[in-house]
């Protein structure tokens, strides 16, 4: 687990030393997830809710930014379910890139550390968590920022298997404004 957390660690300093020569505007989104639990998680879990916050870091003038993201996530249990079980929460830490195949579309694939808070699903404590997402970034009418709606499958890998969900992001979005 210590080399996955150094991963990231070395993942986000390059990130940060190669977005110093860029001139583009980072943005940053905040948002809230709904999803529904897949695999094993679904037969205890009926749906998740969470937040997150998403710095985007563009790289040059190209289609294609770093993304450094943390956030929240619950997974609620199921109304039908009959055992002691309660919500289990994650606290997922992950970098990764973007790339816009059109003005507003994008893929986005993130890595890195989701941490078990309460322990009561999860046979570890910090896991290795990726995140494929397809989603679009719509300008606003009125304001600078864009609604930022993704579908994503996040998978929490452990020794007994992997905690998963696909889940919908529903984000605003703005620009960081440069320095001088």
């Amino acid at each position: 687990m210590n080399k996955i957390l150094l991963f990231v660690v070395l993942l986000a300093g390059s990130i940060f030393s190669s977005h110093a020569q860029t001139k583009p505007v980072a943005q940053l989104s905040i948002g809230g997830e709904f999803g529904l639990p897949t695999g094993q998680a679904s037969q205890v879990y009926g749906s998740t809710v969470g937040a997150s916050v998403k710095l985007e870091l563009p790289v040059s003038a190209s289609k294609f930014s770093f993304v450094i993201a943390g956030g929240i996530s619950d997974y609620l249990v199921n109304v039908n379910y009959t055992g002691t079980l309660e919500a289990a929460t994650y606290i997922p830490v992950e970098v990764g890139g973007k790339y816009y195949f059109s003005s507003i579309g994008y893929f986005e694939g993130d890595l890195g550390l989701s941490t078990d808070v309460n322990g009561n699903y999860s046979a570890e404590k910090n896991a290795f968590i990726y995140a494929p997402i397809i989603g679009f970034s719509a300008p606003t009418s009125k304001h600078k920022g864009t609604v930022d709606i993704g579908l994503r499958y996040e998978g929490r890998v452990e020794s007994g298997g992997t905690v998963s969900q696909v889940a919908l992001r529903l984000a605003y979005r703005f620009g960081l404004k440069k320095r001088k």
